[in-house]
C-alpha cells in the first residue's frame, strides 16, 4: 500500500500545472469614464465629453486626465474661462514632463492666459518689431439674412476664424456677431483660412478664404451661401 500511494504522488507530480488565462487588469471607474470621454472627443461630441470628465474628476479629484480632458473639451466649446482654470489646474499638478503639462502651458500661452518670462517677452517684442506689417491683412464682410437686421431683431452667435494651412495652423480667432451686421478680424497673417458661423448651436457659414498681405479681403456671408433654410431666422421663429 505504502508503493501503491507512493507511486500516485510521484505520478500527480509530474503533471503539467493546469494553464490559465491571464487576469484581466482591472480599470477602475475614473479611468473607464476618462477613456469613455476621450471617445467622445474623438467624435467632436464635446459637451457629452465634459459630462464624462466632470463624473471621473468627481470621484478622483486628483486625477490628471480627466482634468486635462475638460480644458481640452471646453477650448473647444468656446469656453475660455473654462479651459483656462482646468489647464492652470493641469499646470499647478501635472508633472513638468508630461504631454499634459506641456500641452496645458502651450495653450495658456496661445491665449494669452500665462505670463511669459521677461526673457522670453522681450525676444517676442523684439521680433514683433521686426515683422513686416505688409505681410499681414485683415477680413472684413458683412453678414446678412432675409428680413433680419438688428435693429429689426437680435440675433447673436460667435464668429470663428482659423488657419487652414501649416502656415496659418496656430491662428485662431473668435469674436462675437450680430445677425445682419458687419464684421472684421484685423492683423493677420496672409494666407488661407476657415471662417465658421454658429448661432445657437447651429453652424450657419462653413466658408474657405484667403487672406491677402497688405489690404482687406472681403467675404460676406448670406444666406444663399449658408446650409440653413431662409425661415430659419424668420420673424417668430
Amino acid at each position: 500500500m505504502l508503493v501503491l500511494a507512493a507511486a500516485i504522488l510521484l505520478a500527480a507530480c509530474q503533471q503539467s500545472p493546469a494553464v490559465r488565462p491571464p487576469a484581466a487588469k482591472a480599470v477602475s471607474p475614473t479611468e473607464r469614464l476618462k477613456a469613455e470621454g476621450d471617445a467622445l472627443m474623438a467624435k467632436a461630441n464635446y459637451a457629452d465629453a465634459v459630462e464624462k470628465y466632470l463624473k471621473a474628476a468627481d470621484l478622483d479629484p486628483a486625477a490628471i486626465g480627466p482634468r486635462f480632458g475638460l480644458g481640452s473639451a471646453y477650448s473647444f466649446l468656446e469656453k475660455r474661462p473654462e479651459a483656462i482654470a482646468q489647464f492652470r489646474w493641469v499646470l499647478d499638478r501635472a508633472d513638468t514632463s508630461s504631454t499634459e503639462s506641456q500641452e496645458a502651458r502651450r495653450w495658456l500661452l496661445r491665449v494669452g492666459a500665462l505670463a511669459v518670462p521677461a526673457a522670453v517677452a522681450d525676444a517676442g517684442q523684439r521680433d514683433a518689431r521686426a515683422v513686416d506689417p505688409s505681410s499681414t491683412g485683415h477680413l472684413v464682410g458683412k453678414t446678412q439674412w432675409p428680413e433680419v437686421t438688428p435693429q429689426r431683431r437680435l440675433i447673436s452667435g460667435s464668429l470663428r476664424l482659423a488657419g487652414d494651412e501649416p502656415v496659418t495652423q496656430d491662428v485662431k480667432r473668435t469674436r462675437a456677431f450680430r445677425l445682419g451686421d458687419a464684421y472684421e478680424f484685423k492683423d493677420i497673417p496672409a494666407g488661407r483660412y476657415r471662417v465658421v458661423a454658429v448661432i445657437d448651436e447651429t453652424t450657419v457659414w462653413d466658408e474657405k478664404v484667403t487672406v491677402e498681405a497688405g489690404k482687406d479681403t472681403t467675404l460676406d456671408l448670406s444666406q444663399s451661401t449658408s446650409p440653413v433654410p431662409v425661415g430659419r431666422f424668420a420673424t417668430g421663429t
